[in-house]
């Protein structure tokens, strides 16, 4: 019998194996294969992809050029901008009082820019401890009352500071032993600019309402004299002049051997006017055009003037009413002081110029409660903190320096001792009891609400932690106020500062206008405004016969001093600033806005409006000092300002780019241009020239 192999007998077990296993290998490398052509050709396909998105915004040559001229426009209006603003503001930046400083004049015809580097810092720091230097640039009135009167506050009377300006401005009343370093000088030097360019925006508050136009004369139909250009019809003795609220006509007729100036005053307005500290108006009259010509002093006695439609009753020698003739009206009555010298010869006079001589009654700015520099509003107290000068021109030790982070204790014992800040610490103009600013915390220690007292109030908060009012050392005022803008670029910086002043409910547009005006380009970014309840120095009636010739004249108070708002002037220490009787009032409205104007509401006398009617009018030296005190502060509001002012660095023209033309001009602040992007668009068709990048650069 034959027998079968092995393999043939097992050969279904044999292929069992095989099969599967070759299969196997098949299947590898098929898909490796076909894998791979698949991956090349995806490859090909992204690759596509992004050469088609690369090209969809492709432009031409004649676009980009276009593009290219606009960019070159903009660029000169940014540097036309910054050379536009340096020169409104150069004026600004002034050292202290260098007519009687050798050093100051010489660095001052240096032209240094913010943050150079200063020569002599010994010299300077030596300057600055002079009394009649840096000092003065704030008051020159002396303890005895004389002094040139020229500092920035000297200026603002007669309206008040609180507790006089030693409380309200920021300066260095201590500056030590240790040489001031340059970065130290250069903040010094900017907060009394600041602080002078803002009081003198509000000081045309007071001069705008002062100045007297002279207008077209004309009575029963007939033109006396005309201002107008090209006019024929002049006189030099009979004129007409207008302010906001008053109209006079003054004439000088004769009287025995001289001449006398008389004539009407009108009050235009529709509110009714006080005439000022015991019944006296006092005018300016130039009687020449000659530029170093004085003044007459032309005072107008009266207590009270009504405003326009107002009529009394004219009556006949027994007392019987003839007719009803406006009561707005007043006949000066002569007065010696009208008279002019004896000798006077009428040919070389003529009437040139009228302006009112304001005091505390009349002024329409009263008093200034705070002025603070780094404080921020509402809508930017959630910012983190605030900035400190650019490094360079500032050296970042001195930015960096931590050492005076906790010098808020005010040591040095000046007006700013012992409320130089922290929680708890009371606000100057302080409302006692009106309501927080928007977005302001009063919690266990914390500080009262009330002007300026939003989120960190006027101590603290933002980073700031130095003294941030008054007189102080160096470190506390300087060192301790480095952070102090919300923005610091090569060009701007941009500072937020809050102000609160006192004011006729009338003229709140004018202040708002008057800083809206300043130099500094300040951006109004919220106000608010609360009924005045408090009282000010030189209304009562024990201190109305104190000024020269029985009244406050010119501002001046008791002592013949310069009246501030409260105590010398050159006093140290003293009461708090806040620490008046003045009381809160409505609510104040919300964070942006002014809301209504004062008096509109029911139980509020509004504009012109004072509790039961004008009274009538008052002889000198008659009882109404009282009526007339509550008449004063009735109209008056607490108005509180935020805003962000703006200091320009010094402009240099920009210089050309190496092999560029000279006459190419590249903003100061342009970075380089940009590298091209990958995969930049080809070249358009039928040129050899390649398309141009456009190239960005900040704005300032």
């Amino acid at each position: 019998m034959k027998t079968e192999s092995p393999a043939k007998k097992h050969h279904f077990w044999i292929l069992l194996g095989l099969v599967p296993l070759l299969t196997l290998i098949g299947v590898l490398m098929v898909s490796s294969k076909v894998g791979g052509t698949i991956d090349a050709r995806q490859a090909d396909i992204d690759k596509a992809n992004k050469d088609i998105d690369s090209k969809k915004n492709a432009k031409s040559n004649e676009l980009l050029a276009k593009l290219d001229k606009s960019l070159a426009v903009v660029e000169k209006k940014q540097t036309d901008l910054h050379k536009e603003n340096w020169e409104r503001q150069k004026a600004l930046f002034t050292w202290p009082r260098t007519t009687n400083s050798p050093v100051f004049k010489a660095l001052e015809d240096k032209g240094l820019k913010f943050g150079d580097p200063i020569p002599d810092l010994t010299a300077v720091h030596g300057e600055f401890q002079q009394a009649d230097r840096y000092l003065y640039e704030y008051s020159s009135i002396r303890r005895d009352g004389s002094g040139t009167g020229t500092g920035m506050a000297d200026l603002m009377a007669p309206t008040q500071f609180k507790d006089g300006w030693q409380r309200v401005l920021r300066y260095v009343d201590n500056f030590g032993q240790v040489i001031v370093n340059k970065d130290q000088v250069w903040l010094i030097l900017e907060d009394m600019w600041v602080q002078r360019s803002l009081l003198s925006g509000l000081r045309t508050v007071n001069t705008d309402l002062a100045t007297f136009e002279r207008v077209r004369y004309e009575r029963d139909g007939k033109v006396i004299d005309d201002p107008t250009k090209g006019s024929t019809v002049q006189n030099k003795t009979k004129r007409l002049f207008r302010s906001r609220n008053w109209e006079v006509t003054l004439e000088i007729v004769p009287e025995g051997n001289t001449y006398q100036i008389t004539g009407t005053l009108t009050n235009i307005s529709d509110r009714l006017q006080i005439m000022g500290a015991n019944g006296r108006m006092t005018l300016n009259v130039w009687l020449s055009t000659a530029p170093n010509a004085q003044p007459l002093t032309f005072p107008i006695m009266q207590e009270l003037l009504p405003g326009r439609g107002a009529m009394k009753p004219l009556k006949d020698k027994d007392g019987k009413t003839v007719q009803m003739v406006p009561a707005n009206v007043l006949p000066i009555h002569p007065l010696p002081s009208h008279t002019l010298p004896t000798g006077t010869e009428l040919e070389k006079l003529e009437i040139a110029r009228v302006e009112q001589v304001f005091d505390i009654r009349t002024v329409p700015l009263k008093r200034i409660e705070a002025l603070v520099m780094g404080q921020l509003d509402s809508r930017n107290a959630a910012q983190p903190t605030l900035v400190p000068p650019r490094t360079p021109p500032f050296s970042k030790e001195f930015v960096g320096d931590p050492a005076a982070e906790s010098s808020t204790d005010g040591s040095s014992g000046g007006p700013g001792a012992a409320y130089g800040g922290g929680k708890g610490s009371p606000l100057p103009g302080g409302s006692a009891g009106g309501p927080p600013m928007p977005g302001s915390a009063e919690g266990p220690g914390g500080a009262p609400g009330g002007p300026l007292g939003g989120p960190g109030g006027l101590f603290g908060g933002a980073g700031v932690t130095g003294q941030r009012f008054g007189g102080g050392t160096l470190t506390a005022v300087v060192d301790g106020n480095k952070k102090r803008y919300i923005a610091a670029t090569e060009q701007v910086r941009r500072m937020p500062v809050g102000l609160v002043v006192i004011v006729d409910q009338s003229y709140i547009q004018d202040v708002l206008l008057a800083l809206s005006n300043s130099p500094l380009r300040f951006q109004i970014t919220q106000v608010t405004w609360n009924r005045f309840r408090g009282s000010l120095d030189g209304l009562s009636s024990s201190s109305l016969a104190t000024g020269p010739g029985g009244g406050i004249d010119s501002g001046y108070g008791r002592e013949g001093k310069l009246n501030f708002g409260g105590g010398d002037p050159d006093e140290r220490g003293g009461r708090f600033p806040g620490s008046g009787s003045s009381m809160g009032g409505p609510p104040r409205p919300g964070p942006g806005g002014i809301g209504p104007i004062p008096g509109s509401s029911s139980g509020m006398p509004g504009p012109g409006g004072y509790p039961g009617g004008y009274p009538g009018s008052g002889s000198p030296g008659g009882s109404s000092s009282v009526s007339s005190e509550s008449q004063v502060t009735s109209g008056l509001v607490e108005l509180s300002v935020y805003g962000i002012v703006s200091l320009y660095e010094k402009y240099e023209a920009p210089k050309p780019a190496d092999g560029a033309a000279a006459t190419t001009t590249t903003p100061t602040n342009a970075p380089e241009p940009a590298a091209p992007a990958p995969n930049t668009p080809a070249p358009a068709p039928n040129t050899t020239t390649p398309p141009k990048m456009r190239r960005r650069y900040a704005r300032v």
